[in-house]
């Protein structure tokens, strides 16, 4: 009998080796994935950013996993962020100094950190890694479930974990019921380089055409993300090179000089889709396959190591106490433990959308207001930071 976890992605490796260090081998773990690391490349996976941005309490908690490089080699430090409405003057400055902090998160090029993580789990002698396969069906017993993959082998399971696809997909497959929005939008990525040096400096700037997020990356890239309606995203993807930096340069500004070069451009459409419950029989999900968010508020992967931080506490527990990993009690703690912070995330998360989304006059002035308070109050700075960014800022 295993843990069965579905996904070798950058959340079902850091669940894999938690568990590990966990259990000191002591419990059987089984990894599925399709794709090994050394194959992929982006354009295998147009609906996943490369790079992603970590609040400072997730960045610790991926310290702790003790692989052998530490994290800064895949990661830039972010010190400073600036957030902004276009063609008008209010902005908000949030520096590391200010409060005593070394920094304030960090980007990471998840696909780096991902072979990292894997050649470290490979190494586990007491986790098995069936690459590449995938789970073809589960076949539900009362003491534990058989997982049957689509190469012809079957593992014994006592908890099987869902850590990849989207909410949709592990939703309709498992059974569970979902929620779906879809935001008619088009997030535009892509890797940017500029004149000046971004210095670890973060922008989110609030657009005609739709808020943009830029990330300092390693040797002066900017990671771009651009979320445009449907409409102008048939408009914007029909501009040549040249016409797609003259207005990313218009909309953004000179803050890093002139805008250099724009890489390829990815496109992707932006759906709230969540699932009504984190668990079914001896199953449980996790990140995105129990939420898929919006990026504008960069919180979908720090949710989802919350995810797996609690799961991991939680099977830890019951092993201490003796009871079955799989019980419903056991699964239901986890669901329990999970359903408000999921919830607090995604209405924030809809709500920055709806607000920072939107040019309906009356919005373009609360938002400015909201601004300028935010710069010149710092109990509403403060707010933004812990509750908004999910930065614990005392």
């Amino acid at each position: 009998m295993s843990i069965v976890i579905s996904g070798g992605g950058i959340l079902g490796l850091i669940l894999a080796l938690k568990l590990f260090k966990l259990t000191q081998g002591n419990l059987s773990i089984s990894m599925v994935e399709q794709y090994l690391p050394y194959n992929c490349d982006f354009s295998m996976f147009l609906k996943k950013p490369r790079v992603i941005a970590l609040s400072r309490d997730t960045y610790i908690e991926l310290m702790k996993i003790d692989i052998n490089t530490g994290l800064s080699t895949y990661s830039t430090v972010i010190n400073r962020v600036e957030i902004s409405e276009y063609s008008r003057s209010n902005e908000v400055f949030i520096t590391a100094q200010d409060y005593k902090l070394s920094e304030l998160g960090y980007v990471i090029e998840l696909q780096k950190l991902r072979r990292k993580l894997f050649n470290c789990l490979i190494k586990k002698t007491d986790v098995c890694i069936y690459c590449p396969a995938k789970i073809q069906h589960i076949e539900h017993k009362q003491s534990y479930s058989v997982i049957h993959l689509n190469n012809g082998k079957y593992i014994n399971s006592k908890l099987t974990i869902i850590a990849n696809g989207t909410c949709v997909q592990s939703t309709n497959y498992y059974g569970l019921q979902c929620f779906r929005q879809n935001y008619y939008q088009t997030a535009i990525v892509a890797e940017v380089s500029t004149e000046v040096y971004h210095s670890g400096c973060a922008f989110e700037r609030f657009t005609p055409l739709g808020p943009m997020v830029l990330l300092p990356m390693a040797n002066n890239l900017i990671f771009l993300i651009w979320c445009v309606s449907h409409q102008q995203c048939q408009k914007v993807s029909q501009w040549s090179e040249e016409r797609f930096i003259q207005e990313l340069q218009n909309k953004f500004g000179w803050k890093l000089g002139k805008i250099l070069n724009v890489g390829t451009k990815y496109f992707y459409d932006l759906w709230l889709i969540y699932s009504k419950n984190h668990i079914s029989h001896r199953l449980a999900l996790v990140g995105n396959a129990a939420q898929t968010l919006h990026p504008i508020g960069g919180q979908g992967f720090n949710l989802g190591v919350r995810d797996v931080t609690t799961l991991v506490e939680i099977i830890g527990q019951a092993l201490c106490d003796n009871i079955d990993i799989g019980d419903f009690s056991v699964l239901n703690l986890y669901q329990k433990n999970r359903r408000f912070d999921q919830y607090k995330t995604i209405l924030i998360t809809d709500g920055l959308i709806r607000l920072f989304g939107n040019n309906y006059f009356p919005l373009v002035v609360a938002r400015n207001l909201g601004l300028f308070f935010m710069e010149h109050c710092s109990f509403f700075k403060r707010f933004l930071i812990n509750t908004v960014l999910s930065w614990k800022i005392e």
